[in-house]
Order: C-alpha cells, then sequence, then structure tokens
C-alpha cells in the first residue's frame, strides 16, 4: 500500500497504479476550507477530514477512489439569512477512466438511472483531484434549502409560504387600462 503523503494532497498521480492501493488522507488547513466554501458558494467550511484509497479495477482503463468524508458546513438561511451549520458524514464512491470513449454515451437519448452506474470521470495528465472528488461529494450532501430554527415563523416566511392568490389579494386592486373597452360602441355607431 501506498501512501500519498501530506495532509492536503489535491493531485495523485495514477498513471503507474499497480495492484496496490494508494491511500490518500485530506485534512485541508483554515485557508483551504475557506478556499473550499468560497468555490461551493458557501459560509465556511469549518471542518474536513477525507481519507481513501485509489485502486487499479480489473480493466487497466478504471480507477476506483473510494472514501469517507467528515465535514462541518455552514449556509445563510433562505429565510433570514442566518448561519446554518450542517454535519455531513458520507462514504463515497467515484470511477475514473484513461480512455475517452468510456465517457461518451452512444445514445443520445440514454437516460441513466438510480441503479446504473455513473459515467466514469476522465483522468487528465495522469492524475486525479481528489480535493475536486471530496468537493463534489460534500456539494451533493448540502441542504439545498437551509432554514434556521425558528425561520417557519418570521415574517419572510410567511410571505414566501403563501399561495400567489393569496399574495394577489394582499395587494390593493389597481385599475385595468382597457384601450379597446370602448371600440364596439364605436363601430355600432358607424
Amino acid at each position: 500500500m501506498q501512501e500519498a503523503g501530506d495532509k492536503y494532497v489535491r493531485f495523485i498521480n495514477v498513471e503507474k497504479l499497480g495492484r496496490d492501493p494508494i491511500t490518500f488522507t485530506l485534512e485541508p488547513t483554515e485557508d483551504e476550507r475557506a478556499d473550499l466554501a468560497k468555490r461551493l458558494e458557501i459560509v465556511a467550511v469549518t471542518s474536513l477530514k477525507a481519507s481513501g484509497e485509489l485502486t487499479r479495477l480489473e480493466k487497466r482503463s478504471r480507477i476506483e477512489l473510494t472514501g469517507r468524508l467528515k465535514a462541518e458546513t455552514v449556509q445563510s438561511c433562505v429565510v433570514t439569512l442566518e448561519p446554518v451549520t450542517q454535519k455531513i458524514e458520507e462514504n463515497f464512491t467515484v470511477c475514473y477512466t484513461f480512455n475517452k470513449a468510456d465517457i461518451t454515451l452512444e445514445d443520445a437519448e440514454y437516460v441513466v438511472g438510480l441503479e446504473e452506474e455513473d459515467l466514469p470521470d476522465l483522468i487528465v495528465d495522469g492524475q486525479i483531484d481528489v480535493v475536486q472528488a471530496v468537493m463534489e461529494q460534500i456539494a451533493l450532501a448540502l441542504e439545498p434549502y437551509p432554514r434556521a430554527k425558528g425561520a417557519e415563523n418570521s415574517e419572510s416566511a410567511q410571505y414566501l409560504s403563501k399561495s400567489e392568490d393569496e399574495v394577489v389579494a394582499d395587494e390593493p386592486e389597481q385599475e385595468t387600462h382597457r384601450p379597446f373597452a370602448n371600440l364596439k360602441a364605436l363601430m355600432e355607431r358607424k
């Protein structure tokens, strides 16, 4: 088993990966977590630890990354903009290939189902970007509409939860200008 090295490995060279897997650990510093938060377009990544290994599959052109991540993120509440903390613990697997033909679909109308394996990612310059793989898993696990506690009772949340008819009913009625309203009467006078 090979060790990838540093605490914040970004790229791992997999061109000469043999039978023994390469293990990695990802523990970014505060500045590196701030960069990840910026790339994820969230307030902060307060903690992150990921580890895993890269293994060559039987097919010589495929490599599998299996890993586990623990993270704590901060997003803005969609109603009040208050910070919302989320803890993420995920196991994940990502498949990679050296062959460009493996990442294209032959049938343009083909739809990948939930039970089917995802298409592999392409290995560029013989390296896999481990940080990108972990960041994608965090993005998938993030709450799409984070809400702070008590946000459901706020005035903004009550306005957002109203139906369109209720919102229109709350607005004062405006007189509608109808430019052709008297056209029928004018035509009959002729």
